[in-house]
């Protein structure tokens, strides 16, 4: 696997929907996630972003299986091969920047086109709920030792015209490892949703 920072314009940055795009021009030729699922194989890239200013270029770290590719439009800073081996009972630091939800029933009755109720996702916004979700995430896995969860600024965003939002949590704390395998597994698809909009790249790092 490759770490890379990399910088974006302002132009892109100021719409969060259209950073993944633009991170995609470093990895030519790489196929689209065919994923149908968050437990299917991720084949592409995971990013979380360091900083972002108004009228600056942002700074992302991104995680890729690939070998960026300078872009004229994305600027790659600095590039680094790491192959982590975690091994059981071993403690990790952790820094992780998720989007801890739950599914619920549609409130407004609305269906699906079978038919179905419709579902939506909500944001967890008591930091006990915030941590119970990562514990399920990583459950049989990793044990958490300690974390603090703080909730960042809402994240604004437009997809196809549409104005969304997302109320992204960072965690940080120190787990155990529990299956080496599994906990890779998720280091290499990510925690949760909203991949595409900077969520779920776990980064650790040996105590």
């Amino acid at each position: 696997m490759y770490l890379s920072r990399i910088e974006i314009p302002w132009t892109t940055a100021r719409n969060p929907y259209r950073i993944h795009k633009d991170i995609w021009r470093l990895f030519p030729g790489m196929s689209k996630e065919p994923r149908r699922s968050l437990e299917d194989k991720r084949n592409g890239f995971l990013f979380r972003t360091e900083s972002i200013n108004p009228g600056r270029p942002a700074r992302l770290l991104v995680q890729s299986r690939q070998l960026p590719v300078p872009s004229e439009k994305v600027i790659a800073i600095a590039t680094k091969e790491f192959n982590p081996r975690p091994t059981e009972g071993q403690l990790l630091s952790f820094l992780l920047t998720a989007n801890p939800v739950k599914t619920i029933t549609d409130e407004g009755g609305r269906k699906t086109t079978k038919g179905e109720p419709k579902k939506c996702r909500v944001p967890l916004i008591k930091e006990d709920q915030q941590i119970e979700w990562l514990q399920a995430k990583l459950k049989g896995a990793a044990m958490i030792e300690s974390v603090k969860a703080r909730t960042l600024p809402l994240l604004f965003f437009l997809k196809k015209g549409e104005s969304g939002k997302l109320s992204p949590v960072e965690f940080e704390g120190i787990l155990r490892v529990k299956d080496p395998d599994m906990l890779m597994a998720g280091l290499l698809n990510g925690i949760g949703p909203a991949k595409a909009f900077g969520c779920g790249l776990m980064l650790v790092r040996r105590i």
